[in-house]
């Protein structure tokens, strides 16, 4: 569900969305910690079915970005966007984390998800900042498997962490 509106599911078992108790709490904590998501550009990096980016949407985002490497994925960020009215709101691309093109626009929040066999999340935060996708004061929210132990950047503060079942998330600040 989203916002009272059921999404389209992948029939693809290699997409895991994210529950919904852990992307309410992940947004509650984004709306009372960083002074909420009006007008703010996102990017959704390992987009699956795009819900983090259209809950975004839906709480004042002006923007989001979605990159996934699967095109069935990215189909589903589609209808899923059309569904919610939102397709003015959006830009897809088929990119392949960590491996970046350069960025025009610099993100204000980012969502990262990836693939919980792969250990790419350090990485693709390195590729985002140095290929210029990170706002002065960006926020990321990372999404991972508990027994992964990631080793963020040291350019990054965390902020909050909270464990759900076998998944952790992360968000994180650039420091100052």
């Amino acid at each position: 569900m989203h916002r009272g509106r059921k999404l389209a599911t992948p029939t693809d078992k290699n997409i895991r969305p994210t529950t919904d108790r852990m992307r309410e709490t992940i947004f509650n904590i984004l709306t009372h910690t960083s002074g909420g998501l009006d007008g703010a550009r996102i990017l959704d990096v390992f987009a699956g079915t795009g819900a983090m980016g259209l809950e975004a949407l839906s709480r004042g985002a002006a923007h989001c970005t979605f990159f996934d490497k699967d095109r069935k994925a990215l189909q589903l960020v589609k209808k899923n966007s059309g569904l919610m009215g939102n397709l003015d709101k959006i830009t897809v691309r088929n990119m392949s984390a960590p491996n970046f093109t350069p960025s025009k626009t610099a993100y204000d929040i980012l969502f990262l998800d990836p693939p919980y066999g792969l250990d790419i999340m350090s990485d693709t935060i390195n590729g985002l900042r140095n290929n210029g996708y990170l706002a002065e004061q960006a926020i990321l929210i990372a999404e991972y498997a508990v027994e992964n132990k990631i080793r963020f950047p040291d350019f990054l503060n965390i902020m909050k962490e909270r464990t759900y079942g076998d998944a952790r998330f992360s968000i994180l600040q650039i420091t100052i």
